[in-house]
């Protein structure tokens, strides 16, 4: 019985150790007058090997994440999907894992309700 309890309140530690690895890489507040943003993410943040966005005060219909890299390379993500407030897209996995980020340029859409800007937060996990 207690080495169970031992491995329950292990993988509980475990799991919470887990969520505090994602790093805030930064937020941008877009505007619906422009359909296109950019998050400047300093290459002293570290290395990451996934990132997510989530969505605050207002939706948007996400179309295209492109992620660019310290070296010039770039990853894109395909989204295509209205994000309400509160809500973030699922972990996207960066391609060869382990890569400074440079910036990331949002491609979205005005989500039908008359909101005038959403606030777009940022974060990596390191591998």
């Amino acid at each position: 019985m207690k080495k169970l309890l031992a491995l329950a309140l292990m993988s509980v530690i475990s799991v919470g150790a887990l969520a505090d690895d994602w790093k805030k890489l930064g937020e941008r507040r877009v505007s619906f007058n422009s359909e296109t943003d950019t998050i400047h993410v300093s290459g002293f943040k570290g290395k990451f090997d996934k990132i997510f966005l989530r969505v605050e005060d207002a939706p948007i219909r996400l179309e295209k994440i492109k992620v660019v890299f310290g070296n010039g390379g770039h990853q894109n993500f395909y989204i295509r999907k209205r994000l309400e407030k509160g809500r973030q897209t699922v972990p996207l996995r960066l391609i060869d894992g382990d890569r400074v980020i440079n910036k990331i340029e949002l491609n979205y859409r005005t989500a039908m309700g008359g909101y005038k800007t959403a606030e777009v937060k940022v974060y990596g996990l390191r591998s």
